[in-house]
């Protein structure tokens, strides 16, 4: 398309005056769509210096020195940045949103975030939210040198030319991008997505911001704790293999020696298969597990407290900002093709359930005088399921509160339903509970095999008792295969799409990639609608934060899980409100069922 810029030499103002500035807001009051951009000394808005503000309309940028110019104290700024009635451009605006609220006071409203637009479009087929650069590369047809990113860390000193050509171009880029992408948005019938995902992200830039506390002390005493036991058994398994080898056991000063190094791949391998005669083909979990045998046994335990340790010792504690105190992960709304989070530095996702070694979870605290508030949703996912495909008896089962994988399992295997069936039938329950949860997933009959202990063979047969039980599910699933492979793409009730590449018939993985894509259709409507309602429940949540006058926020979300701090004489009246808005917003989705949300008020993330 015809850029109204030059991009080798783009038109901007460099704005270092309170005269300059009020000019140039003037000109931006009068317009309906601007773009917003900020450059800073690093990431972090809490310890990064705020460098520039970058303001610009469709054939200008107008370049606001924030050293120069102290924004907090300009209130027309302020109501530039704040106004519900412009729509303000951005790539990533969840960090630009961080830097301008602590360090200039203002809140980003209606925004419009090309970076989300752009995952949204290509769900599926991108592996990761595209770079301005990329989209620059895509709809303006020319190539933005992002290396001058890099000169604005710790950057001390006057503001350089190519410092500002760059600055500018980052806002006027975002007019043609924004254009093209609306269009295809709304070819696609994604605006509703979009909307949903560009009012998330300033939920989420407020729940990044916030942060949560840990208690480090604490925290310190289970890293040491876990050490120990590492230790032991790295000591116990060179006490087993030492028969194994004719080295010396001890070195000069009578001090033993290890017979091999534990992390070794190669050792390892040549110790399993050439000495002890295991013939394994790697020492994955997943093969050792198969195994018997002590050296391999002792081996497991080391590699379970050495995972806890890396992942979450001395590097995560690093993570805790020296100005808060708190963590504040990033997360990533569009993390999967799905629409659901991932997260980052650290990953909450991967804190594990609490356990006596390992009670991480109870170690996440709110502030003195605070509360966290825990809600979830119950058996979420199953709910959509049977929504979505209308089965009558799994509909029943959730209506009367039946316990769902008891009740699966009464069908499939002819036994009456009682309220004591779980205590009854223990193993016909863990037969059904697995493939109810896996058929969301695309589980095939072989991995529920796998993870029953039997036969493929006996894997089938339970699978197909299954169906019989749910027919509508069997009809509904196979449905969503069918479509994605023959138009490309599967959708949610919201219209979340997620596209598929179908490879060609002469591809050699031809089958392969087929079944991938078969078991993507499967699962992408059912988690995308979790996604969807996590997402609704967020913008509606911090409604009513706003609304309430609470003194407090989102801390963050774990799957289909959200945690605030709460002020604590404001809890109770709080865990009511978080979690109707929960169930309003699932109840967008989800008519045929009742959505369950109990909330937990506490001193701990879990206990």
């Amino acid at each position: 398309m015809q850029l109204k810029f030059d991009p080798d030499n783009p038109n901007f103002e460099y704005i270092k005056t309170p005269e300059a500035l009020n000019k140039a807001l003037e000109a931006l009051e009068k317009e309906t769509v601007i773009g917003i951009d900020v450059e800073a000394t690093g990431l972090d808005p809490y310890t990064s210096k705020l460098l520039l503000v970058q303001i610009g309309k469709e054939d200008i940028s107008y370049i606001f020195d924030a050293r120069k110019l102290d924004l907090k104290e300009y209130p027309r700024f302020k109501e530039l940045i704040e106004s519900s009635k412009r729509i303000k451009l951005l790539h990533n605006a969840k960090f630009d949103y961080k830097f301008l609220k602590v360090q200039t006071g203002s809140s980003l409203t209606n925004v419009y975030d090309t970076m989300l637009a752009g995952a949204v479009l290509t769900a599926g087929l991108v592996g990761k939210n595209p770079s301005l650069k990329e989209l620059t590369t895509q709809y303006c047809n020319f190539d933005m040198d992002k290396g001058i990113r890099k000169t604005f860390q710790d950057h001390i000193g006057p503001i350089t030319q190519a410092q500002l050509k760059y600055s500018g171009l980052d806002t006027l880029a975002l007019f043609p991008i924004f254009t093209q992408q609306l269009h295809e948005l709304k070819k696609e019938n994604l605006v509703k997505v979009a909307k949903l995902e560009f009012s998330s992200t300033l939920v989420v830039a407020e729940m990044e911001l916030r942060g949560i506390f840990i208690d480090i002390e604490r925290w310190e005493n289970v890293i040491e704790d876990l050490e120990d036991k590492r230790s032991k058994h790295a000591e116990k398994f060179q006490d087993l293999i030492r028969p194994y080898y004719s080295r010396r056991s001890h070195d000069l000063f009578g001090n033993s020696v290890d017979a091999m190094n534990i992390n070794s791949q190669v050792q390892l391998m040549e110790l399993l298969n050439d000495k002890i005669g295991l013939n394994l083909p790697n020492t994955n979990e997943g093969i050792l597990k198969t195994v018997d045998h002590p050296v391999v046994n002792t081996l497991r335990d080391y590699r379970k407290y050495e995972k806890l340790i890396s992942a979450f010792g001395q590097a995560l504690l690093d993570k805790v900002n020296p100005v808060t105190g708190r963590l504040h992960p990033d997360f990533n709304q569009m993390g999967t093709a799905t629409g659901r989070f991932s997260c980052k530095d650290p990953n909450l996702q991967q804190i594990p359930r609490n356990s006596k070694e390992a009670p991480f979870r109870e170690l996440f605290k709110p502030a003195p005088g605070y509360k966290l508030v825990t809600a979830d949703y119950s058996s979420f996912e199953m709910r959509i399921l049977a929504d979505l495909s209308g089965d009558e008896k799994m509909i029943k089962a959730l209506k009367e509160g039946l316990d769902i994988h008891s009740y699966t399992a009464s069908l499939m295997f002819d036994v009456p339903y009682s309220e004591d069936f779980r205590e009854d039938h223990p193993d016909l329950r863990q037969i059904a509970k697995p493939i109810g949860f896996g058929l969301m997933y695309g589980m095939s009959p072989m991995g529920l095999a796998a993870q029953l202990g039997v036969s493929v063979d006996k894997g089938e047969e339970y699978m197909e008792l299954y169906f019989k039980s749910y027919p509508s599910v069997r009809d509904f699933l196979n449905n969503l295969s069918e479509n994605a492979v023959k138009r490309g793409w599967s959708t949610t009730p919201l219209g979340r799409k997620r596209w598929y590449k179908r490879p060609d018939p002469t591809d050699p993985d031809y089958r392969r990639r087929m079944s991938g894509i078969k078991r993507q259709a499967k699962n992408h409507p059912i988690q995308g609608t979790n996604a969807d309602a996590i997402k609704f429940a967020f913008v509606f949540i911090q409604k009513r934060i706003q609304e309430e006058g609470l003194d407090g926020g989102i801390t963050h979300t774990v799957h289909d899980e959200i945690v605030c701090e709460v002020r604590e004489d404001q809890a109770e009246e709080w865990a009511e409100i978080q979690s109707a808005e929960m169930v309003r917003a699932a109840e967008l989705f989800i008519k045929k069922v009742p959505i369950k949300s109990e909330p937990f008020i506490g001193d701990v993330w879990e206990h």
